[in-house]
């Protein structure tokens, strides 16, 4: 059974949304897969190479990406921002869960 939790309770208009929490998590779940299709097309099965090991080592680079953004507001790649770093990591993360399920 679902439960909502709604977040905004008003538009910028005053009338009333039910925009949930699990609908933000499906919203970032589809950018998630879609980024993963987009890159599996140009990396294919490279996350698998070093098993689960390899995987966490790939989201140790994109925490410290992360906290150099918070600190700092560096960017080391252009136009990589902390939403685009946290994408990541939940890729990386069920990344992870896909091989460790296999």
């Amino acid at each position: 059974m679902d439960t909502y939790i709604p977040y905004n309770m008003e538009k910028d208009d005053g009338s009333a949304t039910h925009t949930t929490r699990i609908e933000q998590m499906k919203k970032v779940q589809q950018e998630g897969l879609e980024l993963f299709i987009q890159k599996n097309k140009d990396y294919g099965d490279a996350f698998a190479k070093y098993g689960v090991v390899g995987v966490l080592m790939r989201m140790e680079d994109k925490l410290q990406r992360g906290i150099s953004i918070t600190k700092n507001g560096v960017h080391l790649v252009s136009q990589e921002g902390m939403r685009d770093t946290l994408i990541d990591l939940h890729n990386y993360a069920a990344m992870a869960l896909m091989l460790l399920d296999e």
